[in-house]
């Protein structure tokens, strides 16, 4: 049976994360798909770890890694592909996704059935296309990611509508492409769109599928200032320093 192990990086979640998980594990098991959940978790003070440990004892398809401090979304994102790719050898397909219940798990089969069939290499839960949307959020947000992907899809090349987007599905024979490359990304939110480039560049099929993305269930988002700073920095960056040297060298 083929096996999928859902990542999903947290930071004072203990509130939200065992309603999450259990939701994707009850998903996962109407849709009969083999799965198992890999928290990596920034040594919480809420103890969302402790949570987290409790279910894997009840379930046996739950595991928590737990780090020393705050590192970010995208380290967290990279400790658990390496792990994965490392000690899980079995998996087949790869999900990020978010701790706080905006991501509808019972989305998650229409995700990884496209990889596991060997239809994509990756398929990004999208809301920008079909019938994806925001839910419950100001229209000034939505404006702002519309507006982050416009810049991503310029910078970077990659032609899908939604760059930004952290519900993917992600096939274990490209992560072992890129891994190596991914280890020098960024740490924070950009990993999402830097991660993306490096998945198209390595000739990975990158599919989208409409998912409604849902307000958090508890507390708030992580996003600030500095991120979004820094997110308009890397993809004016990336522009000069990848993007139009590969359509100079393409040209020529």
């Amino acid at each position: 049976m083929s096996r999928v192990v859902v990542v999903i990086p947290t930071y004072n979640e203990a509130e939200t994360i065992s309603n999450v998980i259990r939701d994707v594990l009850e998903s996962m098991r109407i849709a009969g798909i083999d799965c198992h959940v890999l928290v990596i978790d920034d040594n919480s003070p809420d103890g969302t770890a402790d949570v987290v440990a409790r279910l894997a004892e009840m379930t046996g398809k739950v595991s928590v890694i737990v780090r020393p401090r705050r590192m970010g979304l995208g380290s967290a994102y990279i400790d658990g592909f390496k792990h994965v790719l490392e000690k899980m050898k079995d998996a087949d397909v790869v999900v990020e996704m978010d701790a706080d219940g905006s991501h509808d798990p019972k989305l998650l089969p229409q995700l990884v059935n496209p990889v596991l069939k060997g239809e994509s290499d990756i398929v990004v839960g999208s809301r920008y296309v079909g019938w994806g949307k925001w839910a419950g959020e100001t229209k000034g947000r939505e404006i702002i990611s519309r507006g982050a992907n416009l810049l991503a899809r310029i910078c970077t090349g990659v032609k899908i509508k939604d760059l930004t987007s952290g519900y993917r599905a992600i096939s274990t024979r490209i992560l072992r492409l890129v891994i190596d490359v991914l280890k020098e990304a960024s740490r924070g939110y950009t990993f999402q769109v830097e991660s993306l480039a490096e998945y198209a560049y390595a000739g990975a099929r990158i599919g989208e599928v409409p998912i409604i993305f849902l307000p958090r269930r508890r507390g708030k988002s992580k996003l600030g200032t500095s991120e979004i700073l820094y997110f308009f920095l890397w993809n004016v960056k990336h522009l000069f320093k990848r993007r139009i040297p590969r359509i100079l060298r393409i040209k020529t």
